[in-house]
This record gives structure tokens, C-alpha cells and sequence, in this order.
């Protein structure tokens, strides 16, 4: 038998986190704290966050929208789509496209495999490696 979990976690403010997971999609909201997520595949979200954000991911669509801190990336494959980031953004990727939109500091791109990149808004450097 195949079966389905959905799993809330809801927790106090100010709370950091740390989590790995091996697949299955994943929704972080509103959470003040740094977040460091190790992801093997499926969809990603996260949004409102107040703090540092790191995610390495195998696979799967990501979506990241209005973190006030520092962003990193690195990707294996899926779109990646980045807005609204109060500080700067590194990103690593080895396939998918990449839209980041409204970075208030730098964004460098490490890495970018296979797929259109697109990056408007940014009021600091924007760097790509060659």
C-alpha cells in the first residue's frame, strides 16, 4: 500500500532550523530564525523569513519569496525562481532555468548549467563566474 503523510510543524519564534529530507515537497512559512535545509528532491517553498537562509537541493522545482537576510543556493536541477531578498544571494546551479527578481544587495551566480537566467531589480553587484 502507497500511503500519504502531510506533516505541520508549527514553532515558537524566534526558532532556527535545521532540516533534511530526502523527498517529498516542502512549505516554510513565516519562521524568524536562519533555516539550513538539506532537500534530495521535490518541490520547495519558502516564504517570509527573518534570517539566513541556505538550501542545498538535488532536485525540484524552488521557490523563495521575501527573506530578510542572506541567501544561498546550490541546486542540482528544477527552475529555481528567487524574489524579494533583503540582503544578498549566491546561487549554484546545475540545470533549470533561474529568475531572481528585487535582491537589495549582491547576487552572484556560481554556477549556471543548463537554462535561461534572469535577474532584474538588484540594487548591488551582480557577478557571474565564467
Amino acid at each position: 500500500r502507497n500511503g500519504v503523510i502531510n506533516l505541520t510543524v508549527e514553532v515558537p519564534q524566534p526558532m532556527a532550523l535545521d532540516i533534511n529530507d530526502g523527498s517529498g515537497s516542502i512549505e516554510i512559512r513565516d519562521i524568524e530564525g536562519d533555516i539550513v535545509l538539506d532537500d534530495g528532491s521535490g518541490s520547495l517553498s519558502i516564504e517570509r523569513v527573518r534570517g539566513r537562509v541556505e538550501v542545498e537541493d538535488g532536485s525540484g522545482s524552488i521557490e523563495i519569496d521575501q527573506v530578510e537576510g542572506d541567501l544561498e543556493v546550490d541546486d542540482g536541477s528544477g527552475s529555481l525562481t528567487i524574489r524579494r531578498i533583503t540582503g544578498s544571494v549566491e546561487v549554484t546551479d546545475g540545470s533549470g532555468s533561474i529568475t531572481i527578481d528585487t535582491v537589495s544587495k549582491d547576487v552572484y551566480i556560481r554556477e549556471s548549467g543548463s537554462g535561461g537566467l534572469s535577474i532584474d531589480n538588484v540594487n548591488g553587484k551582480v557577478r557571474k563566474r565564467d
